[in-house]
């Protein structure tokens, strides 16, 4: 076996023991991370194994795989109060960026760029690991479902009659 073969093995293994953890041990978000770890990764290579999609940089088909994982964490940032999203989102946003910068710098050697290319994914995935662990077994619902409130707060219409009825202390009568 190859040293890139042992590579891939390692990934994949990585892979794999992340999301499952994400998935036993994590509330919602965690769930829908590794979803969308898995999904980017094994669509990424499905299509590059394949042969619809080669290892050069900026490749039509991996770009839009790697904007929906970047999209996937944009939502999860916005939508959870959890912090890891946004360390996701940010390695996410890296990979996109090498991606096109490998394009425009043809004399950058392959090994390079798939190699960056394989830090921000495993760094996507640490990331994960941690929001995980972080997360207690023990966290009530409210936190493990990670759920923002809504904002602007709704109000009742009952608790907004009761605070008319109060005096405004910037009007000055």
């Amino acid at each position: 076996m190859t040293i890139y073969a042992d590579l891939a093995v390692a990934y994949d293994i990585t892979l794999v023991a992340v999301c499952a953890f994400a998935l036993i041990r994590g509330g919602p978000p965690e769930r829908w991370g590794a979803l969308v770890n898995l999904a980017g990764s094994c669509l990424s290579s499905a299509a590059r194994l394949s042969g619809f999609a080669s290892w050069a940089p900026m490749e039509a088909l991996v770009l839009v795989i790697d904007g929906l994982v970047a999209f996937g964490f944009y939502r999860l940032a916005t939508t959870t109060t959890r912090f890891w999203p946004i360390w996701a989102l940010g390695f996410a946003f890296a990979d996109l960026y090498a991606s096109i910068a490998g394009r425009f710098l043809p004399h950058a050697v392959l090994l390079a760029y798939e190699t960056g290319l394989s830090v921000y994914s495993y760094l996507a995935l640490f990331a994960l690991a941690l929001g995980t662990l972080r997360l207690s077994a023990m966290a009530d619902p409210q936190l493990r479902s990670g759920t923002r409130p809504p904002w602007p707060p709704q109000t009742t219409r009952s608790e907004s009659e009761s605070s008319s009825s109060s005096p405004d202390p910037s009007s000055k009568a």
